[in-house]
């Protein structure tokens, strides 16, 4: 459980473009608060500033924040701005935090709700933050979420989903969710792309952890990590043969937090 009034600042940020170099041109946040009596709930927000990025806007990010450089040319410098939104808060959560915590630069243990939404919510048809919003029933069409693609109610939306993972995850389980790659529901290339992890043949992820180069290439990283999850399960298994239960890479076991949440 998290003590007593820690905060949780959602942030999300508008940048200069997608390829480095890029730095912000705006940054949002709404805090999430614990509060003793009452729980985890909204304590302020959405926030937002306009940060002078020193470079030049691209067109593709003009055309999804619509800001300008004329928009911007009177922003706040960006370390200010980092400064800013790290002051303070206990975690720091993003809904890309791949891409948002680069730019931060916060020192902060981090969030990725976009990570764990893909843990809570495997099936949904879309794990955007507006998509979630609206699959979850959190609300519809709250002006706080206007304009889109901006920072301040971007941050307000995956603030609400953020609430609603914290009905059935503690923080530090998100944070360590978020520190690893993504699990992955189906194999998404070879001869069983498209085939649920759970149903793929045993030697075939025996072949993936430990007779392929998989693990050495960054771009595979979720392949392997949704494999190892899927290894460690079955091979923990006592109802399985010995030879299923010949685990090479003890791991702690990753649905730790899944049986939990069934016993409350």
């Amino acid at each position: 459980m998290a003590e007593p009034y820690t905060l949780i600042r959602v942030v999300d940020t508008e940048t200069t473009g997608l390829t480095d170099p890029k730095e912000l041109v705006e940054i949002g946040w709404t805090d999430v608060r614990y509060f003793p009596m009452q729980g985890w709930a909204i304590e302020s927000g959405p926030h937002a500033r306009l940060v002078n990025p020193g470079m030049p806007i691209t067109a593709g990010a003009k055309s999804a924040h619509h800001l300008f450089d004329e928009d911007v040319a009177d922003g706040m410098p960006p370390d200010e701005a980092r400064g800013l939104v790290s002051a303070g808060a206990d975690y720091i959560a993003c809904h890309n935090l791949a891409y948002d915590g680069p730019l931060l630069k916060s020192g902060k243990p981090g969030i990725c709700t976009f990570k764990c939404a893909k843990e809570v919510y495997p099936n949904l048809d879309s794990h955007k933050n507006g998509a979630i919003w609206y699959a979850l029933g959190l609300g519809g069409g709250a002006k706080q979420m206007e304009p889109v693609h901006r920072a301040g109610p971007d941050s307000w939306t995956t603030a609400h989903i953020l609430l609603d993972l914290l009905r059935v995850l503690a923080v530090e389980t998100m944070v360590d969710i978020s520190a690893n790659p993504l699990r992955l529901l189906k194999m998404n290339f070879g001869k069983h792309a498209g085939t649920p992890f759970s149903e793929l043949p045993t030697d075939y992820l025996d072949w993936i952890l430990h007779k392929s180069d998989m693990k050495s290439d960054p771009d595979k990283a979720d392949v392997v990590h949704t494999a190892r999850l899927e290894w460690v399960k079955r091979t923990s298994d006592p109802g399985r043969s010995q030879t299923q239960q010949q685990v090479r890479e003890p791991e702690q076991d990753p649905d730790a937090w899944r049986k939990e949440m069934e016993r409350r």
